[in-house]
C-alpha cells in the first residue's frame, strides 16, 4: 500500500471517528457522571482505608518500659546499687476487643455517610434536570407559537394586499409575531442557563459536549414514588442507628477502662556490700522480679466519662427516634402533595390539548375570512396564558417528584 493511500486512510479514519454521533446524556448518566465528578464522593471512596488504620492501632499492645535503679551510700562509699529491669502492663483482652470495636464503629459510618453524599447528590442532579425539562419545553412551545404568528401574519399580509384586512389587524399582527420572538429569545435564554447549570454541576471538562435531552413526556410518566419505596435501611435512620451502636460501645469502653491494668517486670541488680564474714565489698547480682497491683477499692478514676458516655447514650437513642418520625412525616407530606398534584396535572393536559388545537383551526378560518385578527389574538392570548399556567403545573409537579425520590433513597444503581 502506498503512503498516499495510507495517509488518505489515516485521515478519513479519523473523520469518521470524530464525526460518529455522541449518545445522549439520561438521568441515569448523568447521575453517575456527577457521582464520578463529585470530589466528596472520591474522597469518601478512599475513607475505608482510615478503618483500618485506626483498627490496627487499637490493636497495638502496650510497650515495655525499661525501668533503671541504682541506690547510694550517704555516710560512707562502701555499699551502692545498680539495676535494669523491664516492665509491661498487661492490657485487658475486653478492652482491646472494645478498643477495636469502636474503631470499626468509627470507619462503618463512612459507606453510611458516601451513600447520603451520593444520595444528595442525585437530587441535585434531578433537579436541575427537571428543571432543564421544563425549560426545553417551554422553548419548544414558543418556537411553535412564533412560527404559527408568522404565518398568521404572511396569511394577513396577503389579505390586505387583497383589500380584505384593515391596517390596524395588520398592525395588532405584527405586534403579537414581536411578543412571540421575545418569548421565545427569553425561552432560548432560560433553556440554555438550565443547561450550563447542569453541565457545570456535573463537573463536565470543557471540552465535551454530550447532548442533553431531558424528554418531558416520559419524566411526566413517571410513577411516583411510595412510601414502601423507600429502602428500609434509609441512610440517615441507618447513621443514627451506628450513633446508638457507637455510643454503646463507647460507653462500655469507658466501664472497662476504670478498672486500672496490672503490670509485670523482671530485671537484673548488682548490690556491692560488705562481706559479713570477711569484711570485704563484694558484688553480688540478683535476679528481680516485681508486680502492681491495682489499689483495692479504689474510686473509678474517670466517673465523669462515664457519665458523659451514658448521657451520649441516652442522646443518640432519643435522635434516632426523632429522626424516623421526621422522615416518615416528611416522606409522607411529599408524597401526599405530589399526589395532590398529579391530579391537578391531568385536568391541564386536556386544557393545554384544547388551547394548542384552537388557535390552528382559527388560523384557517382567519385565512378564509370568516373571522377577524382581533379575534384571533384574542384566541392567542388564551393560548399564551393556558400554556404558561400549564408549564408552571408542570414546574411544581416535577420540583415535588424531585422532592420525593430524594427523600425516599431511590438513586441508580452503580456501574
Amino acid at each position: 500500500m502506498s503512503i498516499r493511500r495510507q495517509i488518505f486512510l489515516f485521515f478519513t479514519g479519523f473523520a469518521v471517528v470524530a464525526a460518529a454521533p455522541i449518545p445522549p446524556l439520561t438521568l441515569d448518566s448523568a447521575i453517575r457522571t456527577a457521582w464520578s465528578n463529585d470530589p466528596a464522593v472520591a474522597a469518601m471512596a478512599l475513607a475505608p482505608e482510615l478503618t483500618r488504620a485506626r483498627e490496627t492501632q487499637a490493636a497495638q499492645p502496650p510497650v515495655p518500659e525499661v525501668e533503671v535503679r541504682g541506690s547510694a551510700p550517704l555516710a560512707k562509699d562502701s555499699e551502692w546499687s545498680v539495676g535494669v529491669g523491664v516492665t509491661r502492663r498487661l492490657p485487658q483482652a475486653e478492652r482491646v476487643e472494645l478498643a477495636r470495636a469502636y474503631a470499626r464503629l468509627e470507619g462503618d459510618s463512612l459507606p453510611f455517610e458516601l451513600r447520603e453524599r451520593r444520595r444528595l447528590v442525585a437530587g441535585e442532579v434531578r433537579r436541575l434536570w427537571y428543571e432543564l425539562a421544563v425549560q426545553q419545553a417551554r422553548e419548544q412551545a414558543a418556537l411553535r407559537a412564533a412560527e404559527t404568528q408568522r404565518e398568521i401574519l404572511r396569511s394577513a399580509e396577503r389579505r390586505r394586499a387583497a383589500g380584505e384586512t384593515p391596517d390596524l389587524e395588520l398592525d395588532l399582527l405584527r405586534l403579537d409575531l414581536a411578543r412571540a420572538e421575545n418569548a421565545r429569545a427569553i425561552a432560548e435564554a432560560e433553556a440554555e442557563g438550565g443547561s450550563q447549570r447542569l453541565r457545570i454541576r456535573l463537573r463536565l471538562p470543557a471540552g465535551s459536549a454530550p447532548r442533553i435531552e431531558t424528554g418531558l413526556p416520559a419524566l411526566l410518566e413517571r410513577p411516583p414514588p411510595e412510601i414502601s419505596d423507600a429502602p428500609a435501611g434509609q441512610t440517615s435512620l441507618e447513621l443514627s442507628n451506628l450513633e446508638v451502636r457507637r455510643a454503646e460501645t463507647a460507653l462500655a469502653l469507658a466501664r472497662a477502662s476504670s478498672r486500672p491494668v496490672w503490670s509485670i517486670g523482671a530485671g537484673l541488680d548488682f548490690e556491692r556490700r560488705a562481706n559479713d564474714a570477711t569484711g570485704k565489698l563484694e558484688t553480688e547480682p540478683r535476679l528481680s522480679v516485681q508486680a502492681s497491683k491495682p489499689w483495692p477499692g479504689a474510686r473509678p478514676f474517670n466517673r465523669g466519662e462515664v457519665l458523659e458516655r451514658e448521657a451520649a447514650l441516652r442522646i443518640s437513642a432519643a435522635t434516632r427516634e426523632a429522626r424516623r418520625e421526621e422522615f416518615m412525616a416528611e416522606l409522607s407530606a411529599t408524597l401526599s402533595a405530589l399526589r395532590s398534584l398529579r391530579s391537578a396535572l391531568e385536568g391541564y393536559r386536556a386544557l393545554i390539548k384544547d388551547a394548542s388545537e384552537l388557535p390552528l383551526r382559527l388560523a384557517a378560518a382567519f385565512a378564509r375570512g370568516e373571522i377577524s385578527g382581533l379575534q384571533l389574538a384574542q384566541a392567542r392570548q388564551q393560548q399564551i396564558s393556558v400554556e404558561s399556567d400549564y408549564f408552571s403545573a408542570v414546574s411544581r409537579y416535577l420540583a415535588a417528584l424531585a422532592e420525593a425520590e430524594t427523600a425516599a433513597g431511590i438513586v441508580p444503581t452503580l456501574p
